[in-house]
């Protein structure tokens, strides 16, 4: 067997010469720390919270105290080094004395610390802050409209619209601060330009009446940011026309005779449906109403498809049309014909003729005779009803193609079951 060599007796010797040391410097070491009581060393121990709590009086009125974030302190101990490992911020009592505060308001107040443990050989040598800053107000809780103020950047010939996935959103915290809040806007800015849509993540930010914007960390909200959708859609410019019921198909009404305002309007939609759309149309003017005139129609209703937007903000146009240059004239009508009646009954007109004012073009109303002229009794809709009835008419036109009847009209007629 081969022996170890000097060099490595040596090495083992002194190794375990040095676990011996080690073991009873240890020893030594919690002799020294147990059997010295009086010796003393300092501490710190870090977050532990301030307590902060008004008065009973101060509470049952409702009263709150505000902070941005849990008050927290550092406390200085003084005492035995092993009970000091053994102290934790349940051992201690951190306050800020609110006295006799009964009033909404902004305080400073005084923070102590002070010992509470049954442990021993151990004191508060020092607590840091000294003060803590407090709101104390009535906690308010208010749910107020969120507007978009994302500002969109869109390519040539498209339009942006920008929806909200919310339309509420819910403040609370002092009473002071919360009624300060004039609106809540979503806010972002897109920088590049947008040809399709898009979602952004916009942030809240509380304004007041002078449109600053309110930096508080005591207000809460419900939500922080919101992601709103950027709608980007092509747009197209369309005309805007009028629609005529009762007109002659001959009538032609020329650029002279017809003012629409606007003319035009901005939609942004679906490409597929802007190609199938030059105009849209407004509500009907009922030309049995008019007579050769000037009329003014304000504030005509403009009816939009439905999977497009209206981009121009305008909801209603007004119309000017002059007819003044028609003429007119007075016919007697004795030709009558009787439409939806049912087989089995029979109906007479009792009127002998009816006078009626016809509109039209001057070339047209002088050559016109009351032989061109039928009254229509339309007697669909009576359901079976016989005797004396009085019947509105309306009036056929042979020969001309720019006449029409100006007004309503009724005749009497018997109507019998055969």
């Amino acid at each position: 067997m081969k022996k170890k060599s000097l060099f490595s007796r040596l090495m083992q010797k002194n190794y375990m010469l040095f676990l011996f040391a080690v073991l009873v410097s240890l020893i030594i070491w919690i002799y020294m720390s147990f059997s010295s009581p009086n010796t003393t060393t300092t501490f710190t121990l870090s977050n532990v919270p301030i307590k902060i709590e008004l008065s009973e009086d101060a509470r049952s009125q409702g009263l709150q105290v505000f902070t941005a974030d849990t008050p927290k302190a550092s406390v200085t101990l003084s005492g035995n080094r092993t009970v000091l490992g053994l102290v934790s911020e349940n051992d201690l009592t951190v306050t800020a004395a609110t006295g006799s505060i009964d009033s909404v308001g902004s305080f400073t107040l005084p923070v102590t610390a002070n010992k509470r443990s049954s442990l021993g050989n151990f004191s508060v040598s020092s607590c840091s802050p000294s003060s803590v800053n407090v709101n104390v107000d009535y906690y308010k809780e208010r749910e107020m409209p969120i507007q978009e103020n994302i500002d969109v950047n869109v390519e040539d010939g498209y339009n942006g619209a920008v929806t909200l996935p919310y339309s509420t959103i819910t403040v609370s915290g002092p009473q002071t601060e919360v009624l300060s809040i004039d609106k809540a806007v979503a806010q972002a800015k897109i920088p590049n330009k947008l040809s399709e849509s898009k979602e952004v993540e916009a942030k809240v930010v509380l304004l007041d009446e002078n449109g600053n914007a309110i930096d508080s960390k005591l207000i809460h909200l419900s939500y922080d940011s919101i992601k709103a959708t950027v709608t980007v859609l092509p747009e197209k410019k369309v005309s805007v026309e009028p629609v005529f019921v009762n007109k002659p198909d001959g009538l032609e009404i020329t650029d002279s005779m017809l003012n629409v305002t606007p003319s035009e309007m901005m939609l942004a939609g679906p490409e597929s449906a802007l190609e199938e759309i030059d105009s849209v149309k407004l509500e009907s003017i009922d030309f049995s109403k008019l007579k050769n005139e000037k009329y003014n129609f304000d504030k005509l209703g403009i009816k939009f498809p439905e999977n497009c937007k209206n981009i121009s903000n305008d909801t209603t146009a007004d119309v000017s049309l002059d007819l003044s240059g028609l003429s007119t004239k007075v016919f007697t009508v004795d030709k009558f014909v009787v439409e939806g009646l049912p087989n089995n009954y029979s109906c007479v007109v009792t009127s002998k003729s009816v006078d009626v004012t016809v509109v039209g073009t001057k070339a047209e109303i002088e050559k016109l005779t009351a032989s061109q002229i039928t009254a229509v009794i339309d007697t669909s809709e009576l359901s079976g009803k016989t005797g004396s009835v009085e019947m509105p008419v309306t009036f056929r036109f042979s020969g001309v193609s720019t006449c029409w009847a100006c007004g309503s009209y009724q005749v009497n007629v018997t109507i019998s079951q055969k």
